[in-house]
């Protein structure tokens, strides 16, 4: 009994495509080289850039074939099936040399190459080199490569594939006729994966074919690849089950209540999913890119209604634009999906329920003798402030004179600004002398106090060491909890957030002296346009439309005064 081996072919080596008529997509392309053929005008040097798998060196191929072809149709096609084409098809042709640029990338294989380029071909009318991953040339190789790429000889053609066409020199770019090869669609990816199927008498769900094209990214080598790993894995219909288990896909319905859990802030039901995802040993970078795709849906069809996106949705979107999916830390990527589940809370809000906890006591609760019986005891909040205070906070607005930091009284006792209130009321020396500082009772004060002397600040800064001066401009101070004070810098500068956190003594010390006691600062990155602008953002704005309403047009150039 004799047993007869046969090797396996990948599908996508099966199906490459032979001639310009069986290329999937790239019509502009297409069109451009069959009339360059047919008029005889195909440059010297070509080069094919794009996305992986959308056709590039098969395109050089084609081209080969067509300068080459014996039989040349109407359409400016390859035959595919004279001496020359079968030679090519089957790599065959000695004339036809393919280099793989990312192992042959050195001046000595650029010097190798070149000696070889003045002997006539062999078997072929013209000699085809076509060089992959061409952007991983070394620069002394391609400048050993120019002068023979500016002017090769006449039976020379160069043609070269990349993925990374801003590597090449400018110097190189210039002397290439550049074709860029785009991603394809899902539809055309789907009919020709339904050829394949028919032709091997198989059969699937539309649903499967369109998970594998939509997982393909645009590349027809991918959805060939996958495809032929599912007809691999069973002999009957492919389901679309199948496809989900095999390439660790979640089901529709996870999905779309993750999403739902985002949009709403429902943490638990978003964890509960996960834990099911874990379970069934799903990937959470796949899943992560299905709740992308879907966010990005329903996106979409709200600007398509007309009524605007969900806000939840866009606000759920926003958060899973900052998940790191590579982070291999505490948690990794299953911590950064739980946090996206919880709703952020806004700055307001959050300051105002600070304040609120800074004003309570802390490990006791008041004497009820220092209240009345009968009268309602008042909040620390809502406690009036004498006009000594209201006088002394104006004074304060101005930026103080340098002194010495004192730590804040922690008392364990009651009300600290109703208490030390009526102790400066009733003792004049407590009021003439140096006092330690009492925290303040709502943290929004405060922070409007920074607000509106942020200008003075950034100027003491400023004077104190000029190199943080464009540091300490393109932040806004946001919150005021307890001796914390809240910096936050654009998201799109978040480096500035890691200088500012080197530079904590100085930001400390400065706001620090401006309030008259100790703070902290924290420094966040966030979205500043949600920000209401400073006071001092407002006065210019106005001073400069004021400015435009009474010149018009009449403006100079003015050099910056330093």
């Amino acid at each position: 009994m004799t047993l007869e081996s046969t090797t396996h072919q990948a599908l996508y080596r099966r199906w490459r495509a032979q001639t310009f008529s069986e290329i999937v997509g790239q019509e502009a392309v297409v069109a451009t080289l069959r009339n360059a053929v047919a008029t005889g005008r195909v440059a010297h040097a070509i080069l094919f850039t794009g996305p992986r798998g959308t056709g590039k060196t098969s395109l050089a191929r084609i081209v080969a074939k067509a300068l080459n072809c014996e039989n040349l149709g109407p359409t400016a096609d390859p035959c595919d099936r004279c001496g020359p084409c079968v030679a090519i098809r089957e790599g065959r042709a000695l004339d036809l040399v393919e280099i793989d640029a990312a192992s042959n990338r050195g001046i000595n294989d650029v010097r190798e190459l070149r000696e070889r380029l003045n002997y006539a071909p062999t078997d072929l009318r013209r000699k085809v080199y076509i060089l992959d991953e061409a952007h991983q040339i070394t620069r002394d190789a391609w400048n050993a490569l120019l002068k023979s790429l500016e002017e090769p000889p006449e039976f020379v053609t160069f043609m070269f594939a990349s993925t990374h066409p801003q590597d090449f020199p400018p110097a190189i770019l210039s002397r290439l006729q550049r074709f860029d090869v785009r991603r394809l669609t899902v539809p055309e990816i789907t009919g020709k994966l339904e050829r394949i199927l028919a032709a091997d008498g198989r059969d699937a769900d539309p649903e499967a074919i369109g998970l594998v094209a939509g997982l393909a990214a645009g590349g027809m080598r991918d959805a060939e690849s996958i495809l032929d790993q599912l007809l691999a894995s069973t002999t009957g219909r492919i389901e679309a089950g199948a496809v989900r288990d095999l390439l660790g896909l979640a089901e529709a319905d996870l999905v779309d209540g993750f999403v739902a859990a985002l949009a709403t802030g429902d943490a638990a039901a978003g964890i509960a999913l996960l834990d099911r995802l874990e379970e069934r040993g799903r990937d959470l970078r796949v899943f992560l890119d299905q709740v992308v795709d879907a966010l990005r849906e329903r996106l979409l069809a709200g600007l398509s209604g007309g009524a605007g996106p969900d806000p939840g949705v866009a606000a759920a979107a926003r958060r899973l634009a900052a998940i790191d999916p590579t982070r291999l830390g505490a948690g990794g990527l299953r911590l950064q999906l739980e946090l996206a589940l919880f709703q952020p809370v806004p700055i307001a809000a959050a300051t105002d329920q600070a304040s609120r906890v800074a004003a309570r006591p802390v490990g006791s609760t008041p004497a009820p003798a220092r209240v009345p019986a009968g009268e309602p005891r008042p909040s620390a909040p809502s406690a009036p402030r004498p006009t000594t205070e209201r006088a002394a906070s104006a004074h304060e607005a101005e930026p103080p004179e340098p002194r010495e930091p004192r730590p804040a009284t922690r008392a364990g006792g009651p009300d600290h600004g109703a208490a030390a209130d009526a102790v400066a009321a009733s003792d004049p020396v407590a009021t003439s002398g140096p006092a330690t500082p009492v925290m303040p009772a709502d943290g929004s004060d405060e922070l409007e106090r920074l607000r509106h002397g942020w200008p003075s600040i950034v100027a003491t800064i400023t004077d104190r060491n000029r190199a943080v001066k464009p540091l300490i401009t393109a932040c806004r101070p946001i919150g005021v909890d307890g001796n914390v004070v809240t910096l936050g810098f654009p998201e799109e500068q978040g480096f500035l957030k890691d200088v500012a956190d080197r530079r904590k003594p100085l930001l400390e010390s400065c706001i620090g002296d401006y309030l008259g006691r100790e703070v902290g600062v924290r420094c966040i990155a966030t979205n500043l346009d949600l920000l209401p602008p400073l006071p001092a953002d407002q006065e210019a704005e106005h001073i400069l439309a004021e400015a435009h309403r009474i010149f018009a047009e009449d403006r100079l150039d003015v050099p910056e005064v330093s």
